[in-house]
């Protein structure tokens, strides 16, 4: 597939814009974000209570003793010199609930994992790139958010690829409409969702799977934790898939998916799936379909903590058990190593009738 010539129509555009979403996800004052901590001890215990009064999924961990992880980590916390060593007591204290979107970020908004399962991953960026290059005369090489191609497989055909790296403070609804209104007239398209690896918001899975959606349709459920008990759970809601935008692509959809499409990203293939001309293919995702809330910490650092929990239709809670794809493409290291990216290739073999 990779040596057909190929002729090319291009619109990449990255989002900078973040999306104040509603009760759903964002940022909010908290009552214990709220002043500055008279110590570093004292915003180790900030950490500690924000997740205690807010996270989500104690429940599903139930082999997670919350008050002795705070107690294991105290003596050491008490004498804390800098920020360096608050922020590793903190992810090592975070790690205990093994949930990739329980997250700090430091004051340059980057992403401090607290645990991460070290899935391989079913793509890779130098192969992406090469592939982007040698097809799409792709600008921006950075993943920084989403981007939407139009290549000519033949005269009379026409094939689209979408990427969406980012479903939070990256994604711009506009910005992502516009983008993808150069697939219009695709007889099919690529979507990828292999690099979606950002907790993210779940409006903003909404706000991108309107474009796509034919009918309406339940996709998942979703419960939120609504007492001060860590296990104060409330009852599953239904969540619909709901058409968006001035107009909706309807034609083939080949998503593509893995270990690193979590959060919203993966509230977003539910949303998909639940579509007739979707194909979901690759791997199966991470299984952190919840997406978090961000508390303040001090010098401009953040807290993500996940207050919802998603289920599949057959009931199924989405935490370290992910959504199998309707295909399995196998890939390796070896593949990467020869340049070969077999997930993309499946789908432009899909895709191109």
């Amino acid at each position: 597939m990779r040596n057909k010539t190929l002729k090319y129509a291009l619109l990449v555009v990255s989002g900078g814009i973040a999306l104040l979403a509603s009760s759903i996800s964002g940022c909010f004052p908290d009552p214990y974000s709220v002043g500055e901590p008279d110590s570093l001890f004292s915003e180790y215990v900030l950490v500690w209570e924000l997740v205690n009064n807010h996270y989500a999924c104690f429940f599903a961990n139930e082999n997670v003793d919350w008050d002795q992880s705070y107690q294991t980590f105290k003596p050491e916390a008490e004498n804390l010199q800098n920020r360096d060593q608050l922020k590793d007591i903190c992810l090592e204290l975070m790690s205990s609930m093994m949930d990739q979107n329980l997250i700090l970020r430091d004051s340059a908004g980057t992403r401090l994992d607290s645990w991460n399962e070290g899935d391989f991953l079913n793509w890779d960026l130098t192969v992406w790139m090469d592939y982007m290059q040698e097809w799409f005369q792709v600008f921006h090489m950075d993943l920084e958010a989403y981007g939407a191609t139009v290549i000519n497989i033949i005269s009379t055909e026409k094939v689209g690829y979408v990427y969406l790296s980012d479903l939070g403070s990256g994604f711009d609804m506009i910005e992502f409409y516009s983008a993808t209104s150069v697939v219009a007239d695709c007889s099919g398209i690529i979507l990828d969702l292999r690099m979606c690896g950002e907790s993210g918001s779940e409006i903003n899975a909404h706000y991108a799977s309107g474009r796509f959606i034919d009918k309406n349709a339940l996709s998942y459920y979703r419960a939120f934790r609504e007492g001060p008990g860590r296990n104060d759970m409330g009852e599953k809601l239904e969540v619909y898939s709901y058409k968006n935008g001035a107009w909706q692509f309807t034609e083939p959809i080949i998503l593509l998916t893995g270990r690193f499409t979590r959060g919203a990203g993966e509230q977003l293939v539910l949303l998909l799936r639940s579509q007739e001309h979707v194909t979901v293919i690759g791997d199966t995702t991470a299984g952190f379909a919840n997406p978090a809330v961000s508390y303040n910490l001090t010098e401009g650092w953040s807290i993500e903590i996940p207050s919802m929990v998603t289920y599949s239709l057959d009931g199924t809670l989405l935490f370290n058990s992910g959504i199998a794809p309707d295909i399995l493409i196998e890939v390796s290291e070896d593949d990467f190593a020869a340049g070969v990216d077999p997930v993309l290739d499946a789908a432009l073999e899909m895709v191109v009738r």
